[in-house]
């Protein structure tokens, strides 16, 4: 763990740099759309995890970590329907995932989020109020209070993996899995809208 934290520290700042909720002039419209973008890429992405981390299923709890339905969740307060979020675009350019390695890399990320999640959860319950009509924010606030035992255990799985397969490629490809899905992030968010359909 602590060499997936060194090793893909550019990307993660890089991808960091380019989600706007911290901002101080965030307006409900900018939150929806940042939720809008994280389905788009949440969404294929975690389709794509299914199969290569289903041996890990039950050491995962892994049903319980999908964020998708939670983003749906928050895109259902924010006034979209089942037929508006079908509407929404998704990321076609994601990590190639072979293997288990990959995936734990790219799971990495998205288990990772969920810390950097309550910062911004807390910025955002703040900035917004009990006031403004953004919901309540059950994508940030993921695991609730179990945000930090969920990251340890997922660490612990990535850590006996490494070690059953006792490779340093095996660690490699987890490294390079995390770098690619910290890169397919960035892009994304950074993409060229002119071609999004009109929002709600």
């Amino acid at each position: 763990m602590q060499r997936l934290k060194t090793e893909t520290r550019s990307h993660h700042e890089r991808t960091e740099g380019v989600v706007r909720l911290m901002d101080a002039h965030l307006t409900p419209g900018d939150y929806q759309r940042q939720l809008e973008d994280f389905y788009g890429l949440y969404l294929p992405l975690e389709a794509r995890l299914a199969g290569p981390l289903s041996a890990l299923g039950q050491a995962l709890a892994l049903e319980s970590r999908w964020k998708t339905p939670l983003l749906e969740a928050d895109l259902r307060a924010l006034g979209h329907d089942t037929a508006s979020l079908a509407r929404l675009p998704r990321a076609s350019a994601l990590p190639d995932l072979p293997g288990l390695a990959e995936a734990l890399g790219c799971a990495y990320v998205l288990e990772g989020s969920t810390l950097g999640g309550q910062l911004i959860l807390r910025h955002l319950t703040r900035h917004f109020g009990d006031g403004a009509r953004v919901g309540d924010f059950a994508f940030f606030r993921a695991y609730g209070d179990q945000v930090g035992p969920m990251w340890r255990a997922f660490g612990d799985v990535v850590t006996q993996a490494s070690e059953r397969a006792a490779s340093d490629t095996f660690d490699a490809a987890v490294v390079q899995g995390a770098r690619d899905t910290f890169d397919a992030f960035a892009a994304w968010l950074m993409r060229e809208n002119s071609d999004v359909p009109a929002r709600l």
